[in-house]
């Protein structure tokens, strides 16, 4: 599982960069795409341009989680051969598509930093907000939005408590409110200034379409790739559509993980920062009453326990 954007933070990664330096080439070459140097953002050595901007979260997120899967598979010999399913929420996606071989990273870079580019754009052109709806059954939000069609929508469907609503930023205030006066447990505004996974991101989508056309041809991915808006494994001919689709459509994150519950899948990875979708995925498994293992490689602890869960198991090549 790769995550998105919103698990990034300052010095991300930097103790797995400290001991593993040849990574560090990932950032410069997606740096050189952008025209500034990643490592210094990431760091929050650059005072004029920040991590939380979208076009340099994004790419430092995909760098990092391209070189942790590198660096599991090729330093560690993971065994890919177990891997039953690769997928990733929003932007993670693209991390997804690289560790299932759809492209390589340089192309993939190249993608991710056209994405945020024209998504940093729509920043300042659509003035929009998402904000995360806790403690709340979906039905309940749905029901609050009716009667803002049109301007505010579902955009994640995270697990069963917590929902990511996405629109205009005057209406989805409203229906913060809305939500707050019917006593919903909590709402929290996110820190990006964009509506994404919705219409408003039509004018987008229809951009990336015409990127990928002209600059990206996609291989046969050697693992299976589920996409988690459209709730089923993609091939090399249907990811276009994917990509583009994923930008006006939600995210549907708690039904994606339950396919793999029902599949029998019972140890998840997350690659890349954070540990956002390692608690999503414990409560999802709990609330199904299954049990699963699930670690991540957010520090190099985590790194050291995944090796020695996966060693204990015969994973390790």
């Amino acid at each position: 599982m790769f995550p998105g954007q919103g698990s990034q933070r300052e010095k991300m990664g930097q103790q797995f960069l400290r001991f593993n330096s040849r990574y560090v080439r990932y950032f410069e070459a997606a740096g050189g795409m952008l025209g500034r140097d990643l490592v210094k953002i990431v760091n929050g050595e650059d005072p004029a341009n920040s991590l939380e901007d979208t076009r340099y979260s994004q790419a430092s997120i995909y760098c990092l989680s391209c070189a942790l899967y590198d660096y599991l598979t090729k330093d560690l010999s993971m065994d890919i051969s177990h891997i039953h399913t690769v997928m990733g929420h929003s932007l993670g996606e693209y991390s997804a598509l690289y560790a299932a071989g759809a492209y390589g990273f340089e192309k993939g870079a190249e993608l991710v930093a056209y994405r945020g580019a024209i998504m940093s754009q729509a920043d300042r052109t659509a003035k929009g907000m998402m904000a995360a709806v806790l403690g709340t059954g979906q039905e309940a939000i749905e029901k609050v939005l009716e009667g803002f069609r049109d301007r505010v929508f579902v955009a994640n469907y995270n697990d069963y408590a917590q929902t990511v609503i996405s629109g205009y930023e005057d209406d989805t205030k409203k229906v913060i409110k809305a939500l707050q006066d019917e006593g919903t447990g909590k709402v929290i505004p996110l820190k990006v200034n964009i509506a994404s996974h919705c219409p408003l991101m039509q004018g987008v989508s229809v951009k990336l379409e015409a990127f990928i056309d002209e600059n990206v041809d996609f291989s046969r991915p050697r693992l299976p790739f589920f996409s988690t808006t459209e709730l089923r494994h993609v091939d090399e001919t249907g990811l276009k559509d994917t990509l583009k689709g994923q930008l006006v459509n939600p995210i549907k994150w708690y039904k994606s993980i339950e396919y793999c519950l029902d599949k029998g899948i019972d140890t998840f990875i997350e690659i890349g920062p954070g540990k956002v979708l390692s608690g999503l995925v414990m409560r999802i498994a709990r609330k199904n009453r299954v049990k699963a293992s699930v670690m991540n490689t957010d520090e190099l602890k985590d790194i050291e326990e995944l090796l020695g869960k996966l060693q204990e198991r015969g994973l390790l090549g």
